[in-house]
């Protein structure tokens, strides 16, 4: 079907209305449009020297919250901050500290951030081991965040005075929720996540805990959609540095997204979820490298597809593949014997002797969750196997 010139630029100037003013909602295959706030959470990839532009593309005024992360990895084998800084914490050694510093100025310079970047070192580096543990590591969050702040024009906001804990380390919700309200009602604004204060000085989420920051801020102010940015096109069924051409699951229920995330799979903390659900404010997981790529939305409706994870993690010589499913409970163990026994023929063709000892031996099958035990990867193999079903 062709459109004239003039449909075609109507057409382009919804879509990007879309982007800017909208929040998209992909919820049981139905797009419904919604007018509202769109709170959204950087990983560490996205605070990089190379990377921090496809933040700035993406967060428009319709963002009226961006909560980031310390800045993460540059390449293969580089050591994230937080790490850096728990290190700096045990050693004191000023190379590890430079080699942090040299980050954010890097930071900075590539991004043309016109902000004292010395100075604010010098600040926090005479904080950052006169505390806890907990306050040193988090000290690159708020780097990030003021330097992401001055970079958006935007203004900063200081997780220790808004995130509150117990002095057991327990989220105090109602003073955290009425803090999130009063001072993102001063316009949009930028935070670090990860942490939060308690009496005497800091506390924290826990590793991946900027996810559950952005999902408490965008739980008090109620957002028409929280956006989880991540350098993977949402939630991907298998890893896609180990699996080829893996789909993306285009949507889940909140409880398949927690069960996802409690399985080991490296995408949401388990803990960022209930606040949302608790407000029925949709989850878009996404791709800060091509934001109107693949993505998956977490919403109360259960997900369409039937294979949501295939993981696969190696302990001592011993491979455990865990899969999330919804197949009925005869279909998933009618293809888990099929593929174990494709498997051990596998191993006789290729002139290997049969021995009492398969490659697969142990496998657990749940009505939600299928563990298979082995003795070598099946990851790409299972892949192939239930994916076809």
């Amino acid at each position: 079907m062709r459109f004239s010139p003039h449909l075609r630029k109507v057409s382009q100037a919804k879509r990007a209305l879309t982007r800017t003013v909208l929040a998209r909602q992909y919820i049981c295959g139905v797009i419904f449009v919604q007018y509202g706030m769109i709170v959204a959470k950087f990983g560490g990839t996205a605070v990089t020297p190379r990377n921090l532009i496809y933040l700035k593309r993406i967060v428009t005024p319709a963002y009226g919250a961006v909560v980031v992360s310390a800045v993460g990895s540059e390449f293969y084998g580089d050591v994230k901050v937080t790490d850096l800084l728990l290190e700096y914490f045990q050693s004191g050694d000023e190379s590890v500290w430079q080699r942090i510093a040299d980050k954010y100025l890097r930071l900075a310079e590539v991004n043309g951030v016109n902000a004292d970047v010395q100075s604010l070192l010098a600040e926090v580096k005479s904080r950052a081991r006169s505390r806890d543990a907990a306050y040193c590591s988090s000290v690159g969050e708020e780097l990030s965040a003021r330097i992401v702040a001055v970079y958006l024009n935007r203004n900063y906001v200081e997780a220790e005075e808004t995130i509150r804990f117990d002095g057991n380390g327990k989220l105090l919700v109602a003073e955290t929720y009425s803090n999130v309200r009063k001072v993102f009602a001063r316009g949009c604004g930028v935070m670090g996540g990860f942490y939060g204060g308690a009496s005497g000085g800091r506390a924290t989420f826990g590793r991946g805990g900027g996810d559950v920051t952005g999902a408490v801020v965008a739980a008090a102010l109620n957002a028409s959609l929280y956006e989880n940015w991540t350098d993977a096109n949402g939630v991907c069924v298998a890893d896609p540095s180990k699996v080829h051409g893996v789909t993306t699951v285009a949507g889940m229920s909140y409880s398949e997204m927690r069960l996802l995330s409690l399985a080991g799979a490296e995408v949401l903390h388990p803990d960022a979820v209930s606040p949302c659900e608790q407000l029925s404010v949709p989850i878009r997981i996404g791709n800060f490298f091509h934001p109107d790529g693949a993505s998956t939305l977490v919403s109360r409706c259960p997900s369409r597809s039937k294979l949501l994870s295939i993981a696969e993690k190696e302990t001592d010589g011993v491979f455990v593949a865990t899969v999330l499913h919804s197949y009925p409970t005869w279909q998933i163990t009618s293809a888990v014997s099929d593929f174990i026994r494709t498997l051990t023929r596998g191993q006789t063709a290729l002139g290997r002797s049969y021995t009492p000892d398969p490659p697969v031996f142990r496998t657990e099958i749940d009505k939600r969750v299928v563990r298979i035990y082995s003795r070598q990867s099946v990851l790409n193999a299972l892949y192939k196997c239930l994916s076809a079903l």
